[in-house]
């Protein structure tokens, strides 16, 4: 009869290797965690190729303010009601950079522009890149994404959000889409206060700007 010999590995009870899985679970998740959270200070390469651009002064801006005012009042006739117009790249974020705050304010006292650090936006044919630098205690994350851009049949803005990422991270796109819906981006015109708007009929992302196909029209 053979004799029964005690085996030398130790006896794993599964509530005991329950325990440890979490454990060990718990410890990958932390580090999983924390090397997502060091991506929030991450600066995407797009960002950093737009950064510190000498032509990016406040004049820059003004002018394009000035030269859209221009053209959206602009008196035309009814063969020159549909128009179009393009806005480029280093002048849009010139206009972000010194101006935006302003304009924001002047229409939200109580928004919270300190926060917000510097903003740019890349444009090519296969889409728009945009990002917001939101200043916090820890210092400060880039917040971006890549989207299309373009209007519905109901005269209304319409965005295909892409990707979406805080800092290094991507974060999931259906976050972005469940507050940027048509009917909160609002109509893609513009009321001239004469009797007058101008519609925004299309928008396409060019090299390094902004195509856009717009109609002057009498306002219902």
């Amino acid at each position: 009869m053979a004799s029964h010999r005690r085996s030398s590995k130790p006896r794993r009870d599964p509530f005991v290797l329950g325990i440890i899985g979490a454990m060990i679970g718990s410890v990958v998740l932390c580090l999983v965690m924390l090397w997502q959270i060091g991506k929030l200070d991450h600066r995407p390469q797009w960002w950093s190729v737009l950064e510190n651009n000498p032509g990016h002064t406040e004049q820059v801006g003004i002018e394009l303010e000035n030269r859209i005012t221009s053209a959206l009042t602009r008196v035309r006739s009814d063969e020159e009601r549909d128009w179009v117009a393009a806005i480029d790249q280093d002048q849009l974020n010139s206009w972000l950079t010194h101006r935006l705050r302003e304009t924001i304010s002047s229409f939200d006292q109580d928004a919270e522009v300190d926060r917000l650090g510097d903003i740019r936006v890349k444009l090519d044919p296969s889409g728009i890149t945009a990002g917001a630098q939101i200043r916090h205690t820890h210092g400060s994350t880039i917040v971006w994404s890549i989207f299309d851009i373009g209007t519905d049949t109901q005269g209304r803005f319409v965005i295909r959000t892409r990707a979406v990422y805080v800092g290094g991270t991507r974060v999931p796109s259906r976050l972005a889409a469940r507050y940027l819906t048509s009917e909160r981006l609002g109509r893609a015109s513009v009321d001239l206060g004469d009797g007058r708007r101008v519609r925004i009929r299309a928008i396409r992302p060019g090299e390094h700007r902004l195509e856009l196909a717009l109609r002057t029209e009498l306002a219902e």
